[in-house]
This record gives C-alpha cells, structure tokens and sequence, in this order.
C-alpha cells in the first residue's frame, strides 16, 4: 500500500478513535503505518498539520451527513448541522481537543460549513459551546468509564444531552 495524506489520516483516526490524543503520536503512526517516522512528513508537515488534517476530515464528515429538511428555515438548519457535527465529534476520543487546536491553527477552514458560515463575532462564542460541550460529555464518560460513542438507543442520558445542547444552541443563535 503505497502512503498518501488519505492513508496517514486514516491511520490517525483509527489511533485516536482506539486509543485517544495520547497515544497519537509521530512514531506511533509511522509504526501503525509500517514506515520510518520520516516519511510521514512528505504528507503531512508536522503533529500540528496532522490536527488540522483531521479536524477538517471530522468537518467534512459531518457537511457529507447534514441533509437540511425541506423547508426547514436556517436556524433549524444550522442547529440541525451543528447537532450533526457534535455526532461526528462525539465518535472520536478527544475531538474536541483537536478540532480546538486544529482551528487556533488554521481558522474556520477546519469546520463543517454550518460553523465556518457562521460570521466571525457568532462563531467566537459557539466553537466554544460546541467543543466545550463535547469536551464534558467525553470526560463524563472516560471517568464513568463508559463507551465514549453515544448510544445508538435514543433517550436517556445521552438523548437528555442532545436536547441540551439543541436548546442552548438554540439560545446562543436566537439571544
């Protein structure tokens, strides 16, 4: 198998999604990846490029899975996209983290459109509700040692989150 970017952030995300940001170093790709730690770097310039690989690969994951109602008004829309997103996030350890370090790095350009489009002022204080929302969740259940994949099942605790995180999105976006 020949390595390109799409093979290097594939292994990234199985070492993140198996293992978390800990374990996802350099060497442990390259070693995931049967080649010497240098070759990764013809693909991917450093660790801090390898975020942003991976954060935008989380956002466009997300943009391939939002499919608006039809006429569905814009701010259900952008609710229903950002939930989408956090579904996305919430599969992998430590996205939050991240995608927090990916956009300090490199901006909007890392989101999923319904977070980029958003204009500057209003995305300053949603990333923060959304990765931070994320965050929580994840830690919640690192600690309760539980699954860190949200429950298939509906309901619940994780069905008590989604609301919450739909009715302060929903604050943050209207207020």
């Amino acid at each position: 198998m020949a390595l390109t970017t799409e093979s290097v952030a594939d292994a990234a995300m199985r070492i993140l999604s198996d293992f978390g940001l800990g374990d996802l170093t350099m060497r442990r790709l390259a070693r995931e990846l049967n080649v010497q730690p240098s070759a990764l770097y013809w693909h991917v310039a450093d660790k801090q490029s390898l975020f942003v690989l991976l954060a935008a690969r989380m956002g466009a994951e997300a943009d391939d899975l939002d499919r608006p109602a039809p006429g569905q008004g814009r701010l259900a829309s952008t609710v229903d996209a950002i939930t989408t997103y956090r579904g996305v996030l919430l599969r992998y350890r430590e996205s939050a983290d991240i995608v927090l370090l990916a956009y300090s790095h490199s901006g909007p350009t890392v989101l999923p459109s319904a977070l980029s489009d958003l204009d500057a002022d209003t995305r300053d204080f949603v990333i923060p509700y959304v990765l931070g929302s994320i965050a929580i969740l994840q830690n919640r259940r690192l600690f309760a040692g539980e699954p860190l994949a949200p429950r298939t099942t509906g309901g619940g605790s994780d069905g008590h989150a989604e609301a919450s995180f739909r009715t302060g999105l929903t604050r943050l976006l209207t207020g």
